[in-house]
């Protein structure tokens, strides 16, 4: 998946810029070359796990962790898995990163700074930010629609992974929506990025951090789900995708840091 010359440059990043233990949990479906009758196969679980066997291989203070879906009930209870392919990141504290689909393309780097930002722990928001996130004493879940081609997506990705190092109460799920179509139409995403905070608050676009931070606390106050008059540059995505038919590849690619 990586080619060699690039993983020797991750590989010196990741020695010089990890600093703690990295916990990849990956959920996958079982491998055995057989076609289900009525069963949509994951065409994208094996290369995101080679991936993830790649970068794992880079650095001893990352360990990776396979799971099959099907039979694994109380991993996917504990992390609050609800499809494939699903990557978990876990740090020494009790953030938790969540990626569901390939993280290619444009979403790779972001990968590569999520995993250094895990390792140290730290988060790189500004001291009003950090601050008011102190302000959030319940759980909430924070999703961010992407996709592999969008220059904007990255930086709501690395965004929302911050607000988790800041304040554990914050659970962040990146979703790639081209390999869940019916993510996209559940939440009309026609371009991305496209924040959707606890089902309440919706912020089109790259927007800054402090106006991030300032959404996430309207929703907890919010009712229902709303378009946030924060916005930002998008990329489009008209029409919606298409759910790929069976063996269909779906859209990814690596864009190396």
């Amino acid at each position: 998946m990586i080619p060699l010359k690039d993983q020797e440059f991750i590989r010196q990043r990741f020695a010089q810029e990890l600093s703690g233990f990295v916990k990849i949990d990956f959920f996958t479906e079982r491998e055995t070359g057989l076609t289900i009758p009525g069963q949509q196969p994951c065409t994208t679980c094996k290369p995101t796990r080679n991936l993830l066997q790649e970068l794992a291989s880079l650095s001893d203070l990352i360990s990776l962790r396979v799971h099959i879906w099907r039979a694994a009930d109380e991993e996917r209870k504990q992390f609050g898995i609800e499809r494939i392919p699903a990557t978990v990141l876990r740090g020494q504290d009790s953030a938790i990163f969540k990626f569901y689909g390939l993280p290619g393309g444009t979403e790779f780097p972001t990968f590569i700074e999520s995993l250094i930002d895990i390792s140290r722990g730290e988060a790189q928001l500004s001291p009003q930010s950090t601050k008011a996130l102190r302000k959030l004493k319940e759980d909430i879940t924070v999703r961010v629609f992407v996709t592999p081609t969008c220059p904007y997506c990255p930086q709501m990705a690395r965004a929302v992974y911050q607000l988790a190092l800041a304040n554990p109460k914050v659970h962040p799920e990146v979703i790639e929506v081209s390999e869940f179509p019916e993510l996209a139409q559940r939440y009309g995403v026609r371009a991305v990025p496209l924040t959707i905070i606890a089902d309440k608050v919706a912020i089109p676009g790259a927007v800054q951090e402090q106006v991030l931070v300032e959404q996430l606390l309207k929703a907890v106050q919010s009712p229902a789900l709303a378009s946030s008059e924060a916005a930002g540059p998008t990329s489009p995505m008209s029409p919606a995708p298409e759910a790929p038919q069976r063996g269909q590849q779906r859209p990814s690619g690596l864009v190396i840091p």
